[in-house]
């Protein structure tokens, strides 16, 4: 029996129709799986990242005997404006009377993409003081920094030797480092070789993203298991990192204490971990300084308040 054309068109659309209908639904019901997930995602972000401001601060009392050293320390700076400014004059304020020997940035130097052409306003200008003083300044590449492709010549405008590096200031072994480049064999090699051959008291390495974080971006666990061995094996006393918009410092790992300090031009709230020591969100900038046979870090608020301190003592001489 023949069928009716009419008939079969009519069967073919409605084929047709359910099947749109059908791709409509599981379309919509991954929309909704994906914006559940993302859902999901800010509510533990916001139970787990509930610490604010500190809840105690001091006034910073200048160190006795007088430092042999000192050295500032700040990151993720770069948004130019208010917040900057006020972190950079408590850092001015306090180096008035000693000036600061050395400056380091610990990475996202020009939001957002490191662009060099921005470096006056948020490298030149905010730290001009402490830096006509007499600071020399070292600075290592955050993520923001190199997503133009500008890495390369934002480095050469700030005066580093290359993407890493490696810097004795008085007794402290500085070593800067490129995290957005962690297996590079190179750069390894170049870690591994100017922290074997320093006889520094205190050796520091600089990193922007950190191998411990309880912050909103957390632990990088490709630093942890490429950079953590290699400091550990050497000594090192102190890991710096930027990244999360706050303050932390761990407890002690492997006799290494991480610090996360990237709070320079803005702050986001914080959590806490197995290794969490102090974490608070609060802009600041580290304030180091070698006083006899220790280092001592203080973290400092806009309004020169201390609201962390710990020390690190030298290695045998």
């Amino acid at each position: 029996m023949q069928m009716d054309p009419v008939r079969g068109a009519r069967r073919s659309q409605r084929r047709t129709a359910r099947r749109v209908a059908l791709g409509i639904v599981v379309i919509v019901g991954l929309v909704l799986l994906a914006v559940g997930i993302t859902y999901r995602r800010q509510i533990v972000s916001l139970l787990t990242h509930l610490k604010g401001g500190p809840s105690d601060r001091w006034t910073y009392v200048p160190h006795s005997p007088a430092p042999s050293l000192r050295i500032a320390v700040a990151g993720d700076t770069g948004d130019s404006g208010s917040h900057l400014d006020a972190v950079t004059a408590s850092m001015d304020a306090l180096g008035a009377g000693d000036p600061y020997d050395a400056l380091l940035l610990l990475g996202d130097n020009v939001y957002p993409d490191g662009d060099p052409a921005e470096l006056p306003e948020t490298v030149f200008a905010p730290f001009g003081t402490t830096l006509g003083r007499g600071a020399s300044l070292h600075a290592i590449l955050g993520n923001h920094d190199v997503q133009g492709g500008h890495g390369a010549a934002q480095m050469d405008a700030l005066g580093q030797p290359g993407r890493w590096w490696s810097v004795r200031v008085g007794d402290v072994q500085l070593v800067g480092l490129d995290s957005n480049d962690l297996d590079n064999a190179e750069q390894l090699e170049f870690l591994d070789q100017a922290l074997g051959t320093s006889d520094a008291r205190w050796r520091i390495v600089a990193l922007h993203h950190p191998p411990y974080s309880a912050g909103y971006q957390g632990s990088s666990r490709r630093a942890r298991e490429v950079i953590a061995p290699i400091v550990t094996r050497h000594g090192v006393q102190l890991v710096l990192s930027g990244h999360d918009h706050d303050y932390q410092r761990s407890t002690p790992i492997d006799g290494v204490v991480y610090v996360v300090s990237g709070a320079g031009s803005g702050s986001r709230r914080t959590g806490e971990d197995w290794f969490t020591a102090v974490s608070w969100a609060e802009m600041h900038f580290l304030d180091m300084a070698v006083v006899d046979d220790r280092l001592v870090v203080r973290a400092v608020d806009r309004d020169g308040l201390v609201f962390d301190e710990f020390e690190i003592a030298g290695r045998p001489g």
